[in-house]
């Protein structure tokens, strides 16, 4: 049965969410467990024995948390996939803002909805989610044109970081699904807490509540 409001779905997929953001932590572990053997800020460090087998044990656990990268982002697309849903749901939005008319054709009706919520980067929160949840369910498809035009803007805000600037290239060949950089990057969301704070916001923003 359909929730009767924002708060009613946030209730009934919090059991939900809370285990895809325990899946989260569970791959990131093993990064920040490598962070504690291995100053990555500090290039050309003299090897001692004993560095040099910190080393071995940070190259272990990076590369450990790297195997785990297709499921951080299959963890991040479901966590994406439940936002998504609430606003569709929920949004009362029936007009492209400014900010978006370059991003959504007319035609495509059923972006509108999503054209909600605060900006970050220039884009209304809603749309970069429905973007990254399209791109995560449909992985495996050619993007249509929504998507590609929100990931060519993040991509183009990223270009100068030295972290992000290949995250949002819809045609990396090193990248999958790009939810986990989407929901930890972009939106900042990377615990349960944060997600709820922001999705509650934003709901209230789709209902015209905000």
């Amino acid at each position: 049965m359909k929730p009767a409001n924002p708060e009613e779905y946030l209730k009934k997929t919090e059991h939900a969410v809370l285990h895809l953001y325990q899946g989260l932590a569970s791959c990131w572990a093993y990064y920040e467990r490598a962070l504690q053997f291995w100053d990555v800020t500090k290039a050309g460090q003299p090897l001692s024995p004993e560095k040099k087998a910190n080393l071995d044990l940070y190259l272990k656990l990076a590369g450990k948390y790297l195997d785990l990268k297709f499921s951080e982002a299959t963890f991040a697309g479901s966590i994406l996939q439940v936002a998504a849903m609430g606003i569709r749901y929920f949004s009362r939005n029936e007009t492209i803002p400014a900010s978006c008319v370059r991003i959504v054709p007319p035609t495509t009706s059923n972006a509108i909805a999503f054209c909600v919520g605060k900006e970050l980067y220039g884009l209304p929160v809603g749309l970069i989610i429905y973007a990254a949840r399209n791109q995560y369910n449909h992985w495996d498809e050619k993007p249509h044109d929504v998507t590609m035009n929100v990931f060519g803007a993040l991509s183009n805000i990223f270009h100068d970081s030295i972290l992000y600037d290949l995250a949002f290239d819809i045609s990396n060949p090193s990248i999958t699904i790009y939810a986990n950089e989407v929901l930890l990057a972009v939106l900042g969301w990377n615990t349960y807490a944060k997600y709820e704070a922001e999705f509650q916001d934003l709901l209230s923003r789709a209902r015209g509540e905000i």
